[in-house]
């Protein structure tokens, strides 16, 4: 069902050490309360993160991505969890990175959405 809110839409990817794969896949059956908590106050109205053999794609819609930031930056919880996930990865989300710097955004480069209006 299609929302009449606004989001803003980021995507990072981050590469896993393919040792550890299963081992990061695992850990995302349970992501702690505190961390999705974070999430929700910032604003997040998705997240979905999809894994094919060492890469790792988030996709992270928020009402306000700089809003986001600013919640879950210094957010011990979540710092807690990315230093724990970071044991999986060759690299990606890195909380002791400038604050600017701790996601590894992508750049859009094109998009294709077909005219809603022609229906």
């Amino acid at each position: 069902m299609p929302s009449d809110r606004e989001t803003e839409r980021a995507v990072y990817v981050q590469r896993l050490d393919p040792d550890q794969r299963e081992a990061y896949v695992a850990a995302h059956d349970d992501v702690p309360e505190g961390v999705t908590d974070a999430m929700a106050r910032g604003g997040v109205t998705a997240f979905d993160l999809f894994v094919r053999d060492d890469i790792a794609v988030c996709i992270l819609e928020a009402e306000d991505v700089d809003a986001y930031l600013e919640e879950v930056t210094g957010d011990p919880d979540v710092e807690e969890w990315e230093r724990y996930v970071a044991g999986f990865k060759r690299e990606g989300v890195d909380v002791d990175a400038d604050p600017d710097e701790q996601i590894p955004f992508m750049e859009r480069v094109w998009q294709f959405r077909p005219d809603a209006d022609d229906d």
